[in-house]
């Protein structure tokens, strides 16, 4: 998950300051012609991004809005990932949208407008992986 460096206010406006990381997976893929990656990588990824959504089902949180714009790697040599835009997210007792994540990514639950807990989250990781 990417980490906060630092915040600050500027004319009523929140700032936040990020690590600085590489490319998101849809434009890697986008500039190698949606080859995908092999199976090994495909491994090493899916457990990184298994991590991340434990780590925030620990914690009570849902992303809302996993895809791959939103998953960035954290080099030029592809090893690591960072999940990043918690704009849509939410606690899981604390949910403001009733409609949430992208349109290819969306599970059964938000489409049908029922109560949604982080388990959409992993509808969405299934998604990435296929």
């Amino acid at each position: 998950i990417v980490r906060l460096l630092e915040h600050n206010s500027f004319r009523q406006h929140q700032c936040f300051f990020f690590e600085l990381l590489h490319k998101d997976l849809f434009e890697y893929l986008k500039e190698n012609d949606f080859k995908g990656f092999d199976e090994d990588k495909i491994k090493i990824f899916t457990r990184q991004l298994l991590t991340s959504l434990d780590f925030l089902e620990k914690r009570n949180i849902i992303h809302c809005d996993l895809k791959p714009e939103n998953i960035l790697l954290t080099d030029k040599e592809c090893t690591n990932l960072k999940v990043v835009d918690f704009g849509s997210g939410c606690f899981c007792d604390k949910q403001v949208y009733t409609y949430v994540q992208s349109r290819f990514y969306r599970s059964t639950e938000v489409i049908l407008r029922i109560p949604y807990t982080e388990k959409v989250d992993m509808w969405s990781l299934g998604c990435i992986i296929a």
